[in-house]
């Protein structure tokens, strides 16, 4: 019997990030346990979670330090506060399919050789849709491939990956490319294939990092020197 818990990494979009909880709740087969990481965003994201309809346990973490796009800090805390055998990784601008969990699932029981399960397809949908619409009248404005470090994974992998690089936080961009290449260090590349994730479509307005892109292409070890959790934070359950 599977437990699955879910991690959102969240920063200053609480209507967003209550939308995405809602709708994993909503999911065909809901979540043991959802896990939102504010990284230190502005207060209040706790209390507007609060006012949500509970499904499953929902646990609130804050990072109390003020680090720059630290998103792969806010997961290896998600994970830390974990307890599923399955962990889905998800960013708060992508949204499961109704089907999605389910569906990856089904797949990771079926294959005990993969430990990751990918969607085949994110469609973009307006903020403003999402935000003011139910996900019956979402309409996609296009699509993207999958994103590879956001998807269900085993949780052995994640020990076995040793969590995600926590040098990448103070600039964006290239920490997929660097979990990429620890996956294919390490064994695990493949990765099946399953349902699909909503992702909020915006404009390609940020500058990806040079010093990330370095970081990314230098990268020769699994695990990274700096360790992880390098930070203070609190949690909660709801």
């Amino acid at each position: 019997m599977n437990k699955l818990s879910v991690i959102i990494s969240a920063y200053n979009n609480d209507e967003l990030v209550c939308i995405h909880v809602r709708e994993c709740q909503n999911s065909s087969r809901i979540p043991d346990e959802i896990i939102v990481v504010d990284d230190c965003g502005e207060l209040g994201l706790k209390e507007k979670l609060m006012k949500l309809e509970k499904k499953t346990k929902i646990i609130y973490a804050r990072i109390l330090n003020d680090i720059k796009w630290n998103y792969t800090g806010a997961r290896n805390l998600g994970f830390w506060l974990s307890s599923g055998n399955l962990i889905s990784i998800e960013d708060q601008d992508h949204i499961p399919h109704k089907d999605f969990y389910a569906e990856t699932e089904k797949i990771l029981d079926e294959h005990p050789e993969l430990m990751r399960c990918k969607s085949k397809w994110r469609w973009e949908i307006l903020e403003e849709d999402i935000l003011t619409k139910p996900v019956e009248q979402w309409v996609s404005q296009g699509g993207r491939c999958p994103h590879h470090d956001c998807a269900v994974l085993r949780r052995e992998l994640y020990l076995k990956i040793k969590g995600y690089d926590e040098r990448f936080a103070g600039e964006y961009g290239w920490s997929n490319t660097n979990w990429r290449r620890r996956l294919k260090m390490a064994g695990y590349e493949e990765a099946g294939n399953a349902g699909f994730q909503y992702v909020v479509k915006t404009p390609k307005t940020r500058g990806l990092s040079y010093r990330n892109f370095r970081l990314a292409k230098q990268n020769k070890t699994i695990q990274s020197p700096l360790g992880i959790l390098n930070f203070q934070y609190e949690f909660e359950v709801l």
